[in-house]
């Protein structure tokens, strides 16, 4: 939050074409004390080029760093102007290119030192001061310049310098013409051969001995390997001890034979068998004849005792007549 604070950021827009505000723009640049970076597809306005250069005349520490497409090179006037950066600001100014031939170099902004930054859709041409709807952001922030020199330092990193990269384009163009007169001179020797067939062929021989194409040269076989060398057999193990044969266990004693077991008594099971009803009730007759019988013999049996008590008085009294006649 501090920083924040003590970071006062000002944005002042600018919009093109104008040439006041390609004054406040030369204006801009001249605040720089040790550096400026400049990142820009296109770079041929020659009121900044000339400004950039009395600068760096007046003040002999002053560093210029400047990026931009490769493409640029290729037009004269353009890469005029990128010569003359590097001719009179030796030890002073550096110019690298990007290495792609496919994708662009598009971006557009400057830094100036650790306080300020331009960025914007303007290039650095003539016509987009005169001609073209442009615009330019010219802001004081350390926080933002310290983001956009961060994106500057990486891209310085990954490009070539001017010349090692011009030295690097002219070679590829050397090679993309020797391509293209091998395949031209290819092309010709072909249509020479099918020519020369024509001329030759008879026109009473429909079908003409064709010249086979050249087939390419085989390639020569390679040379077989040499055998391996036979790996030496290896030593037999020795046999195994045979193991000592076990002795033989002793017989177990044969078990007594058990005693037969007793046959157990047979249970007779007796059925009852259900009786009829006539001889059930002969049955009860019987009973109560048997019950009379019983109540006779007992009758018999007191009065047997009591003849034998009759008996015994009479005993008693016999006896005692005897005594008394003793007497």
């Amino acid at each position: 939050m501090e920083e924040e604070k003590l970071d006062q950021v000002t944005i002042e827009p600018l919009f093109f074409p104008s040439k006041e505000n390609e004054q406040k723009l030369i204006q801009f640049l001249s605040q720089a004390k040790r550096y400026i970076r400049i990142c820009v597809y296109t770079f041929t306005n020659k009121n900044i080029v000339g400004k950039m250069l009395q600068m760096m005349k007046e003040n002999p520490e002053l560093k210029i760093q400047v990026i931009t497409d490769d493409a640029q090179t290729k037009i004269p006037s353009q890469k005029a102007i990128l010569d003359q950066i590097l001719e009179e600001g030796k030890g002073q100014a550096e110019i690298k290119l990007d290495n792609s031939t496919v994708s662009l170099m598009h971006n557009k902004y400057l830094v100036i030192d650790t306080d300020y930054i331009a960025t914007g859709s303007f290039n650095w041409t003539k016509s987009a001061v005169t001609t073209n709807k442009e615009n330019l952001l010219l802001i004081k922030s350390k926080k933002l310049v310290q983001q956009f020199d961060e994106n500057f330092q990486s891209l310085w990193k990954d490009f070539k310098f001017m010349n090692d990269r011009i030295i690097e384009q002219q070679q590829q163009e050397i090679d993309k013409a020797e391509r293209q007169r091998l395949k031209a001179e290819k092309q010709a020797e072909q249509a020479a051969k099918k020519a020369e067939q024509e001329a030759n062929a008879d026109p009473n021989n429909p079908n003409p001995i064709q010249v086979e194409p050249e087939t390419k040269p085989k390639k020569a076989p390679k040379e077989p390997k040499p055998p391996k060398e036979p790996k030496p057999p290896k030593e037999p193990k020795p046999p195994k001890e045979p193991k000592a044969p076990r002795a033989p266990k002793e017989p177990k004693p044969p078990k007594e034979p058990k005693p037969p077991k007793e046959p157990k008594p047979i249970k007779q099971k007796i059925k009852k068998v259900a009786q009829p009803k006539k001889k059930k009730e002969s049955q009860e007759n019987e009973k109560l004849s048997d019950d009379v019988e019983q109540l006779d013999v007992q009758d018999d049996i007191e009065d047997e005792e009591d003849d034998f008590v009759d008996e015994e008085d009479s005993m008693e009294d016999f006896l005692a007549d005897d005594d008394s006649e003793c007497d």
